[in-house]
């Protein structure tokens, strides 16, 4: 094997790239806002075997464009995809791995099977299941997280900490011993969403004259930012949401500044839960920009950076290359059997 496809099927993204088995590099990439839910959505409901195709179809024609005129070098060729491709709203859905699962892989769920991509030449699919405890679930986050620990990275953590992953739907995921054994989400990104464009605030926090909006190194943002994360951890988030629009009515913020009060909310109350913890178990903080730096500037303003470790955006970028490529080499070891 000279080459692997990594492949990180969301809801509604798909990013596809191919490495270099012998060193890790990426070659080529391709991205889509064309998820999952999409794909779903085109087929009639209770259709398994449209779907199939329907998913089966999209990943090949991807394949084929990354290969251009040479679909030779594709046989043989394995493919692995970690997110919602393995869901009820993807390809083929498989029941998540329970709790806990260990940082090499093992414990992991997957479905493997063989893709015809034209010419004869076959490709083997690889779909991992997603990780549950007794009352959460993921699906990607533990591709990453194996990524993160692959190579004895941050070995610490690894044996007793949390690792903190942010996005849509942060993730504290909590190791012990070199494994997953519980884990919480936090619909962070997703209320900033929602908020922001569906309720009472987004006159608070969406220009109505299309100003630009600011960043968070320019002082009037850091303030607001900090004022955000100060309430939340005060009144707690509901008790601070409407502070938002009294911001704008009453001390006259821009939107443009006053979406970073609301930003610092969110991501104070969520951060607020490991303060309350009080202890000496260090955290480490996974995320790309620039998702990196607010979660920084909150963790100081919060206090606890003192047990915080980051990981530089760049290897955060190919966390789930990594992990793909740790499973890829566990399952070519002898007697590595599927997993159902």
């Amino acid at each position: 094997m000279t080459s692997f496809f990594s492949c990180d099927w969301g809801t509604t993204s798909f990013r596809l790239r191919r490495v270099n088995a012998a060193t890790g590099d990426v070659i080529d990439e391709r991205r889509e806002a064309s998820g999952a839910k999409v794909l779903f959505s085109s087929c009639a409901p209770g259709d398994t075997t449209g779907r199939e195709k329907a998913f089966a179809n999209f990943l090949r024609e991807r394949l084929c464009l990354m290969a251009g005129n040479d679909v030779a070098s594709l046989d043989g060729t394995p493919v692995i995809i970690s997110g919602m491709a393995s869901s009820s709203v993807g390809w083929r859905e498989l029941a998540y791995a329970r709790v806990p699962v260990g940082l090499d892989g093992s414990g992991l769920t997957r479905d493997s099977f063989e893709l015809n991509v034209g010419e004869n030449r076959r490709m083997r699919i690889h779909l991992i299941s997603g990780v549950c405890a007794e009352s959460d679930m993921m699906r990607g986050e533990e591709t990453e997280i194996l990524g993160l620990f692959s190579r004895e990275r941050h070995a610490r953590i690894a044996e007793d900490g949390i690792a903190v992953l942010p996005g849509t739907h942060s993730k504290h995921v909590r190791l012990r011993h070199r494994q997953i054994t519980g884990f919480h989400t936090y619909m962070t990104g997703e209320l900033f969403d929602v908020l922001s464009a569906h309720s009472l605030l987004r006159a608070s926090v969406q220009p109505t004259d299309g100003a630009p909006f600011t960043t968070l190194s320019e002082p009037e943002a850091h303030e607001a930012f900090v004022a955000g994360v100060r309430e939340s951890s005060v009144s707690g988030l509901a008790g601070s949401l409407f502070q938002t629009r009294v911001r704008t009515v009453l001390q006259k913020v821009p939107p443009t500044v006053n979406r970073w009060f609301l930003s610092g909310l969110l991501i104070g109350s969520e951060l607020v839960d490991l303060r309350a913890q009080k202890s000496d178990v260090p955290v480490l903080l996974a995320a790309s920009e620039p998702l990196n730096v607010a979660y920084r500037a909150a963790f100081e303003i919060l206090g606890v950076e003192d047990k915080l470790s980051v990981v530089p955006p760049e290897e955060m970028s190919l966390a789930s290359v990594r992990g793909h490529d740790a499973l890829l080499r566990r399952w070519s070891k002898p007697n590595e059997h599927l997993l159902h």
